[in-house]
């Protein structure tokens, strides 16, 4: 049984961007820590009526400051949280994760994906974990991370999981890695 989850948005809600002259705070290989909360705007929005949500996956992994402060997720290991204002709707404070932990946990015979090349994969279409990849490295510092050669998409931990849906939030999904479709991850 697989223990690890990616995160799917199941309402919609705007494309929400970081003005560019707020980029190098947020989007960084090296964590940053910004004296003010980084702005984050609408810049697409649905043509139907939507609610502020309490997750955001774009441009990062975001949780509302009131999720955030309720479920105690601030050490991450190889984590960051920056504070975010969602300016949509009014302004909402939000927790962004910079995330610098990527970790070799792909089974690349199994798996099938259309491009490896230069350790890089894309177009995955299944995703196969390697168990003995995976229990190489600690518990604690597999929570949540990104694969070293398809770096595009969160890997998060049943544990991780369990205490974000505990709260039932608004706006997201966990689906299991064995349930992987391209289709709506990317």
């Amino acid at each position: 049984m697989n223990e690890y989850f990616f995160i799917k948005e199941n309402q919609p809600i705007p494309m929400y961007e970081i003005p560019e002259d707020f980029e190098e705070g947020a989007y960084s290989t090296r964590f940053t820590f910004p004296s003010s909360p980084i702005p984050l705007l609408a810049k697409y929005k649905p043509r139907s009526e939507y609610e502020i949500v309490d997750i955001l996956l774009e441009p990062e992994l975001c949780l509302s400051k009131k999720l955030f402060d309720t479920v105690g997720v601030e050490s991450i290991y190889g984590g960051n949280w920056i504070p975010i204002k969602l300016i949509d709707k009014g302004e909402h404070d939000f927790m962004m994760l910079q995330l610098a932990n990527e970790i070799d946990i792909l089974d690349h015979t199994n798996s099938q994906f259309k491009f490896f090349e230069d350790d890089s994969i894309s177009g995955m279409s299944k995703v196969v974990i390697d168990p003995k990849k995976l229990e190489s490295t600690p518990l604690h510092k597999r929570l949540v991370f990104r694969d070293v050669s398809w770096g595009f998409h969160v890997f998060y931990h049943k544990t991780f999981v369990d205490v974000i849906s505990g709260v039932a939030p608004k706006g997201v999904e966990f689906v299991p890695v064995e349930d992987f479709n391209e289709s709506w991850a990317g």
